[in-house]
């Protein structure tokens, strides 16, 4: 006799509306799914800066030189339309602030004049991944070709979970370069549209690698010398620990528990 997979009421009928989906009830639970898992895991400190078990590294990271960029949005919008071309949201991953405090290069000042100073603020790919853990109905995974943290935007429940358990902030978006507003404030944003919650997952489909990186005019321009630098505005190193402690420390922000982390 087969077993069916929801509740049943006196009548013997569904006791689940028809037009209720199974994401639906996953949201729904999420919140007490949620609960319980982290407490299986050994209690609440997993989520409040614990050390979750030992997590593949990503093969590569997004690495930013804020002093290189002009703040044309390129990563951006590449970002939404390799996203979109594969049928996910196309918020994007990468996102550039503008900021006073950077001291632009020499060489961008010369090219560029009165282009202002930004920073890049993408996932940072973390080692330990608290987003991975906290998931309830485990939607973030890693890949394992690549080892990129990604969220399965079919699985998420919109619980929100994974963002508030990412160590890093972002710049508040009042100072956001493309002027829109996802209610971000860390490195894992929500997409209204798609009402799923969504982060750089490296392009990992792509032969190329992170379309950011590949079609940055920077980076184009520095690898056809006419821009002379010994490194690239965005790049994609391999994502070791001295690599990411470098990126943790300026891309760390007052208040974030990943100021802790080693």
């Amino acid at each position: 006799m087969p077993v069916s997979a929801d509740p049943i009421d006196a009548s013997g009928q569904s006791a689940v509306p028809a037009q209720v989906s199974r994401r639906d009830l996953l949201r729904a639970s999420a919140p007490i799914v949620a609960f319980l898992s982290l407490e299986a895991l050994g209690g609440l400190g997993i989520a409040n800066g614990g050390s979750p078990r030992a997590t593949k590294l990503a093969d590569n990271v997004i690495f930013p030189d804020p002093s290189l960029c002009i703040g044309c949005l390129t990563c951006e919008v590449i970002c939404s339309l390799v996203h979109k071309q594969q049928g996910l949201s196309d918020v994007p991953r990468i996102r550039i602030f503008n900021d006073p405090t950077v001291k632009v290069n020499a060489e961008i000042q010369q090219a560029y004049p009165g282009r202002g100073s930004f920073t890049q603020e993408p996932c940072l790919q973390c080692p330990t991944a608290e987003c991975l853990h906290v998931c309830p109905v485990d939607a973030i995974g890693v890949e394992p070709r690549t080892g990129a943290r990604y969220i399965k935007e079919d699985t998420c429940v919109t619980c929100g979970r994974c963002a508030h358990a990412c160590p890093f902030p972002t710049t508040d978006e009042a100072r956001a370069t493309n002027q829109l507003t996802f209610g971000q404030q860390t490195r894992i944003s929500y997409d209204p549209l798609k009402d799923t919650f969504t982060k750089c997952d490296l392009c990992y489909w792509r032969e190329g690698g992170p379309a950011c990186v590949e079609r940055c005019p920077v980076n184009i321009r520095i690898k056809q010398g006419i821009l002379k630098s010994d490194h690239l505005c965005l790049s994609a190193p391999s994502a070791d620990l001295p690599t990411w402690s470098t990126l943790r420390s300026f891309q760390t922000f007052d208040g974030s528990p990943a100021k802790g982390k080693g």
